[in-house]
């Protein structure tokens, strides 16, 4: 009788052991997988949603607009060649869009404010919505983010790459294995200043744009 508890004893050692170590593996599991979830949920709440998309549209409609003129890449301080040797190009409402066309402008600069773009200073730092200095967070580039995205690391820490907008470019991918079927040569990247339960935020959205 003795040695038949005894044997019982152990069976029951040997089986929590076993569901101990089964439901530790279970908790790594969710663990390990429910972090990276979360952390794509989060990221995905402020890259690329809704109202990001529905803004970067009507960006892209007035940079698409005859009223914008990207000039050709020989041509010093067009947008065209900004992008082919900045990388990107700035874009602003009082100055790239034609000087006639003041519907547009002020279109623009609503917009800009309604949305809440983010609005910095040329050493990348944030100006007031309502601040008339600085340039709106527009920025065009290639369709293509291959130089983009080298010259957002070159520049990660300083200006306009710090931060979370590093982070966003970094996230996107590069579009190099697929052609617009829109056959646009660029696209927008646009930044937002969003508050949420008293707290403030950054959100960004990329569309294609085709000039």
């Amino acid at each position: 009788m003795k040695n038949k508890k005894l044997n019982n004893k152990g069976f029951m050692l040997v089986e929590t052991l076993i569901v101990s170590v089964f439901t530790m593996a279970i908790f790594s599991l969710i663990y390990s997988n429910y972090y990276p979830i979360m952390a794509e949920y989060n990221r995905r709440e402020v890259f690329d949603d809704v109202d990001g998309k529905y803004g970067v549209y009507w960006i892209k409609r007035i940079i698409q607009s005859s009223d914008v003129n990207f000039g050709n890449e020989a041509t010093s301080g067009t947008i065209a060649y900004n992008i082919k040797n900045n990388g990107y190009h700035s874009f602003d409402c009082n100055t790239d869009i034609s000087s006639g066309d003041k519907t547009t402008i002020y279109l623009c600069n609503n917009l800009v404010k309604k949305l809440e773009i983010v609005r910095r200073s040329d050493d990348g730092k944030e100006l007031s919505k309502d601040d008339t200095a600085g340039k709106p967070a527009i920025y065009i580039t290639t369709f293509n983010l291959s130089d983009f995205k080298d010259k957002a690391a070159e520049k990660n820490g300083t200006g306009i790459f710090s931060g979370d907008l590093a982070d966003y470019v970094s996230f996107l991918p590069v579009y190099d294995k697929i052609v617009s079927l829109n056959r646009a040569k660029y696209r927008v990247i646009v930044e937002y200043h969003r508050t949420k339960d008293n707290n403030d935020y950054y959100a960004y959205s990329t569309i294609e744009v085709k000039k």
